[in-house]
This record gives C-alpha cells, structure tokens and sequence, in this order.
C-alpha cells in the first residue's frame, strides 16, 4: 500500500470517527446536561459520578489487553491476510477476556465497601452507603463493554470505523431516558441500572457490522505461542493503564475531602474538556492506530516516522488554539452547557475554574495517546508503564503542593501540567523507534502559540468592553477566532494548517 492509499484510509476512517463522535458528544451532552439539571452538584450526584471513576479506572485496566496488545497481534495478521489465524486468535481473545470481566464483576460486587474505602476515603454516611449500592448494580456493565471492545478492535482493523464508533453514541441513550423518565419514581439506582443496559446496547449494535464471516466459537485452548506473548505483554499494559486511569482516581478522592459538589464539579469540566480533546483528535489517533501497526508489521519505519511528525505538528496546529480559547471563554462554555435547573451560578464558577485548568493539556493529551502507540505498536508495553508510573507520582506530588491553594481547581492543574510532562520523556524515549524533528515541531509550535494569542484576544477584549448575550460572544467570537487564527498561521507559513483542512476537504497529504 502507498502513502497515498494509507492516507485516504486514515482520512476516511478520521471522517466516519469525527461524525460519529461528534453525534457521540452531542448525546453526551444531552446526558449530561439532563444529569445536572436533575442532580446539580449534591451528594446523590458525588455518589453516581463516583462511578464513573471507578469505571474510569476498572475498563481502562481490564481493556488495555485489547487495545494495546491483542489489536496490534490481529492487524499484523490481517496486514499479511491472515484471516482465518486472526479469527482464531480473537476466539480466544473473546474467552479470556469475557472471563476476566466475570471475575471482575464479582470482586465488585463482593468488595464494594472496601472499593468505596479506597476511592472515596471522604465519603461518610448517606453518601458512602449510596456509593456502594450504585457499585453493585452497575458492576454487570463489565460483561458486555468487555466484550464490546473486543469486537470494536477487530472491526478497526478491517476499517469499520462506524461499527467500532457507533456503539459510543447508544451507549448514553439509556441513561438520558433513566433520567427523564425513571429518576423521579425510582431515584439514582434507575442510573447505575441504565449503565447496565446501556453496556449491552453498546454490545448488540456492533455485531451486524461484522460481516467477513467470522463467527465466535469459545476457545480455551491459551497454550499457543502467539496466546503466550499476549499473555507476557498484558501484565505491563495493564499496570500501564491502571497506573495512568489512577490519576483521575486520585484527584477524585482527593477532591472527596473537599467541600460538597466537588468531586461533581471535576467530572463536569473533565467531560467538557473532553469535548475538545475527544473530536478530531481522538479521531486521528482511532484512525491512525492500525495503519502504524500496518507499517511496523512491514517494516516501513522511515514512512512511520514522517506520518507521526505530521500527525503531531496537526495536533499542535489544532489543539494550541482551542485551548486558549477555552480559557478565556471559560465561563460562557460552562454556562451555556451546564447551568439550569439545579446548576446555578456557583456551580457555574466551580466547574469553569476546573474546565481552564484541564484544557491547558488538549494538546499534550493528544499528543500522549498517539506517541504511546508507537510503543504498543512495537509490541513493548514496559515503556509505557514506567513512564505512567512517573506521570502518577508527579501528579499526587502536584496535587498535595496544589489542593490547598487552589481547591478542586489545583487538582486539574496538577493533571495538566503532569500531561505536558509526560508527553516530553515519551517523545525522547520513542526515539529508538522514529525519528521525530525536534526541532519542525518546535518551530510549528511557537508560530501555532503566537496565532493563537492574536486569533482568541482580540475577541475576548471585544466582548470584556462591548459585552452581549453569552451564546452570541460564543458564536461570534469563533468565527472571529478562526478567520483571525487562518490568516496569522498563512501568514507565519504554518504549512499543517493545509493538512488540517484537507481533512475537511479531499484527503490527508502525502507525508513530505
């Protein structure tokens, strides 16, 4: 395959991701939205969202074997069209993996006291007790995303973007009706029950997309070979995820020490951040992942390494702005997304402080995901989990220098800065396997931070002297911020800013 065919690929798949995520978001938003108005930041709303760290900390775990060491194993064989070895192995894949998940559950529910203990060690009375009843109704999730995922990696290998994607989008239905029309007769536990379904949905609307003719047999034969070096990789991947899933965890139970509605007020600016890391970028990287390990597989190295410079410098073109933007925008972003109902205006200014401080690591965030599968790519899963054990030990040393000076928005500064951190040592230790220019991506980066300062002040100062409706000063200082950002970044000879828009517009160009 040329560049020019892996290129339309990457395209086309980073097309099908952003759609779906972008239907994806905008159910998010609904659901949370939904959740906010009915649960503001109280402690019903800790105890659920409590949850959602832990799930933050168990999927990643339990998932990282698929993702990072049985995906790149099934897309080498299908790169050489080894289909019916691939098929084998994710028989097996799927047994061990839905094996796992059902001892998971189990501990869950067995241990929930003592998994509230440890996660949310400020959780008292009421609050502790709800806690531990939503961790074991919602525990049965684990089956079924387990399973999910499994299927949503084979199907990015055989480039079906929108079968592996679409299950993010139906996963928050049943938790937008639960809300809506359950809540009020049978309280939070009708959410932690909506997880649950919403696990099986995100299982059942895959399965029509795989359509090679693969259909899964039980195999419990894990004495091969290839089954052994999955096997001998796993456990560094998943220490890697657990250690960096960790972070969020702690900041979490950190936060539960502090006063009511912070732990709520972290999750609302972690998901609205999200939002602006998760489109294009993730979309890339979803994309790009399988063509990296297509080009380690035939040992194309020098092509791998110009795609990533390119990727990266893409990143820095679209990520540095946004940031800056979310900002100095802050409260507008939250307001419009968040506040009604029992989200008011202090909710407001809590999560705003939050949502600045998180998004000052889009681009590092980016930059980390796509740099770790380099990594993973190779089939080395220690780097990545020493580097994860540093960016946790930075980060809880962060957190006790921050926490009390800055609250709940010292913990999302910690993160940050522990982010931009990490994404410095993975590029230096990634050299062993791509030559990335240090110095293009420097030089892309401070032309990328000088646009943007241009592109997102001169709208701020405009609305801080002439200030309007919060929806307008977001509409409209967008399309200033663009065309101002489009004509600096011309103007310094951004030359990603093309590539960027190619996205939009044919396809990615070939890598020079």
């Amino acid at each position: 395959m040329d560049n020019s065919s892996r290129a339309n690929r990457i395209f086309r798949g980073t097309v099908i991701i952003v759609f779906v995520g972008i239907l994806a978001k905008f159910a998010s938003f609904i659901s949370e939205a939904v959740m906010a108005a009915y649960l503001g930041t109280t402690y019903q709303s800790d105890a659920y969202y409590m949850i959602s760290s832990i799930h933050g900390v168990v999927y990643p775990m339990m998932s990282i074997g698929i993702w990072r060491v049985f995906l790149p194993l099934y897309k080498s064989h299908v790169a050489k069209k080894e289909i019916a070895t691939a098929n084998a192995l994710t028989d097996k894949a799927l047994t061990f993996f839905t094996a796992i998940s059902l001892i998971v559950v189990f501990l869950l529910i067995i241990f929930a006291p003592q998994v509230v203990s440890v996660v949310a060690p400020g959780f008292k009375g009421v609050t502790r007790e709800l806690c531990i009843k939503l961790v074991r109704i919602s525990a049965p999730m684990y089956v079924f995303i387990i399973a999910s995922a499994v299927y949503a990696a084979v199907l990015r290998c055989h480039d079906k973007f929108l079968g592996s994607q679409i299950r993010e989008v139906a996963s928050h239905i049943p938790t937008i009706i639960a809300a809506i029309f359950f809540y009020r007769t049978f309280g939070i536990e009708a959410m932690a029950v909506a997880l649950v379904v919403a696990g099986i949905l995100r299982l059942l609307i895959e399965l029509p997309f795989v359509d090679w003719g693969y259909r899964y047999k039980p195999d419990f034969s894990f004495r091969t070979e290839e089954f052994n070096v999955m096997l001998k990789r796993l456990p560094s991947a998943l220490l890697s995820a657990g250690v960096a899933e960790l972070n969020t965890l702690i900041d979490k139970a950190m936060a539960s020490t502090l006063p009511a509605g912070a732990i709520s007020a972290l999750n609302y600016g972690n998901k609205l951040r999200n939002v602006f890391s998760g489109l294009l970028s993730s979309a890339i990287s979803t994309a790009l992942f399988p063509q990296m390990v297509e080009l380690i597989a035939l040992d194309k190295k020098q092509e791998l390494s110009r795609l990533m410079l390119k990727i990266i410098n893409i990143f820095c073109v679209l990520m540095i702005p946004v940031s800056l933007a979310c900002v100095l925008f802050r409260t507008e972003l939250v307001s419009v997304v968040f506040e009604r109902g029992a989200f008011g205006h202090e909710s407001t200014a809590l999560t705003a402080s939050i949502f600045a401080l998180y998004t000052l690591s889009l681009f590092s965030a980016a930059c980390n995901s796509v740099v770790s599968n380099i990594f993973y790519g190779f089939g080395d899963t220690r780097t990545p989990m020493q580097i994860s054990v540093v960016n946790l030990g930075l980060n809880v040393a962060l957190n006790f220098l921050m926490i009390n000076r800055l609250g709940a928005a010292g913990l999302a500064l910690a993160t940050s800065i522990s982010s931009v951190v990490t994404l410095l040592i993975r590029i230096v230790a990634s050299e062993k396997y791509v030559e990335l220019e240090i110095r293009s991506m420097a030089s892309t980066a401070g032309k990328v931070v000088l646009a943007s300062i241009v592109a997102c002040v001169i709208p701020r100062i405009i609305f801080w002297v002439y200030p309007i409706n919060k929806y307008f000063v977001l509409f409209i200082s967008a399309i200033m911020g663009i065309a101002i950002y489009y004509l600096c970044v011309k103007l310094l000879k951004v030359r990603e800013i093309d590539d960027l828009i190619s996205l939009f517009g044919k396809r990615l160009k070939k890598a020079k």
